[in-house]
This record gives C-alpha cells, sequence and structure tokens, in this order.
C-alpha cells in the first residue's frame, strides 16, 4: 500500500485491521515513514489548537455580550431578549462541551509515535545455537514478532519459576497483540518486584494507560518515571506536556 494513502487512511480512521497492522510495523522500522508521521501529527495538533482558541474567543464574546445587555425586568423587550440570552446560554455549553470533547489528546496517535518494542536483552540468539530450550523458544519467537507464540512460551516459562524478566517481555508481547489490560497487570507485578526492569516498567505502563485512554493513570506513571528514573525521560516529559 501507498504510504501516504496509509497516512491518510490512518487520520481519517479509515484503517483496516490489515492496515492497522502495516502502519505499526513501518512506525516502528520505517524511520521516513515514523518522521512524516510525527510531522502530520503535530500539525493536525496545532490546527486543531488554532480552532479550539477561536471556539474560545467566540464563545467569550457571547458570554460578555449577554452580561452587559441587562434590561429592567417585566418588560416585553426584556423576554425577548432573555429568550435570545437563553439561546445564546445554551449555545456556550454545548459549545464548551464541544471544545471539551474534541480538545481532548489523540491517545491512540501519541502511543503509536512513543511506542517501540524493547529489544531482547536477556536471551542471545545466534543461527548456530542448537539449544531448543523452552526460553529459546520464547525468545526467538519474540524476536521474530511472532507475539502469540512468545505469550504462551513466556506463560510456560512462568510456571518453571522465571518471573521478572520474563514478565517484563510478556508485557511487551500482549501490547503488540493490543492487550492493554494484560499487558498492565503485568507490567504493575514487575514493578512490585522491583528487581529488573522497574523504570522500563514505568514507561511502557504508562503507554499502556494511553493506548487504554486512562489518561490519569498515565499522568501518574509518567511523572513516577520523571521523579525516580532517567530512562526515557525526556521522551516522558514531552508526552506529559501533550497530556497536561
Amino acid at each position: 500500500m501507498d504510504k501516504e494513502l496509509l497516512l491518510y487512511q490512518y487520520f481519517a480512521n479509515q484503517l483496516s485491521k490489515d492496515g492497522q497492522k502495516l502502519f505499526n510495523e513501518l512506525l516502528e522500522k520505517d524511520p521516513e515513514f515514523k518522521a512524516q508521521f510525527e510531522f502530520e501529527n503535530n500539525l493536525k495538533r496545532v490546527i486543531k489548537k488554532k480552532q479550539n482558541e477561536n471556539l474560545k474567543q467566540k464563545l467569550a464574546g457571547f458570554e460578555n455580550e449577554i452580561k452587559s445587555n441587562k434590561t429592567k425586568p417585566n418588560t416585553k423587550t426584556n423576554f425577548k431578549f432573555w429568550s435570545v440570552a437563553a439561546s445564546f446560554a445554551l449555545l456556550i455549553a454545548l459549545g464548551w462541551m464541544a471544545y471539551s470533547t474534541f480538545s481532548k489528546p489523540d491517545y491512540d496517535a501519541l502511543y503509536a509515535s512513543n511506542f517501540e518494542t524493547y529489544p531482547n536483552t536477556v536471551y542471545t540468539i545466534t543461527r548456530s545455537d542448537n539449544n531448543q530450550s523452552l526460553e529459546r523458544h520464547a525468545f526467538s519467537s519474540y524476536e521474530a514478532n511472532d507475539h502469540k507464540t512468545a505469550v504462551a512460551a513466556f506463560l510456560d516459562l512462568k510456571t518453571k519459576g522465571e518471573t521478572a524478566q520474563v514478565d517484563f517481555y510478556l508485557a511487551q508481547s500482549y501490547l503488540n497483540l493490543g492487550k492493554d489490560k494484560e499487558a498492565i497487570e503485568v507490567l504493575k507485578r514487575v514493578i512490585a518486584d522491583g528487581r529488573e526492569f522497574k523504570a522500563e516498567a514505568h514507561w511502557y505502563l504508562a503507554l499502556a494507560y494511553l493506548k487504554s485512554k486512562d489518561e490519569e493513570n498515565a499522568i501518574a506513571t509518567l511523572k513516577r518515571l520523571i521523579e525516580n528514573f532517567d530512562y526515557k525521560k525526556e521522551k516522558a516529559e514531552a508526552l506529559l506536556k501533550e497530556l497536561d
């Protein structure tokens, strides 16, 4: 599929499942495509912000006009004015509701532009390695982006007592499969365990909350990451600004 068409379909919310899969792969592996996406996403955000500012000014103008046009009570003119004023008040209320709704961050776009699968740093896989262990099977599937197989293998490893490292990579596979709720629970365990990947788990937990549109927990997790760790600190600060 043409990359420009793919971007157009993404921003028009017209991507099919196959298109979304291709979009995610390009975003992760094609730096030029990712740069174009981020440029267009930032442009969209600037345009939306300008439109919201214009709407806000117009609504404020309506409100000031209502306040400045007070008339004497119990007159026909007064009744007519307050009918118009009530219409303006309703328009203001509806306008602010629309402003509040459409000015919210694009959670999917923010997630897509920040998520990158964490590399396998635990188990080195070489072609000459004839080891047929479950661990090798799990991490070779992970590196091959066969995350469905990787999840099954990681869950098997957990039954054998492997926890911290396995949980972190299990969460990565869940995120790649779009299983955000499962990823959140696993990442919370990694953080609670506190031995390995604690900083990294905060970053991916924030992204998982973001994908789930849980802005409150995403912000809280980003703040803890910034306060306590250096991992992805600049990106976390930038993302926090987008959400605040």
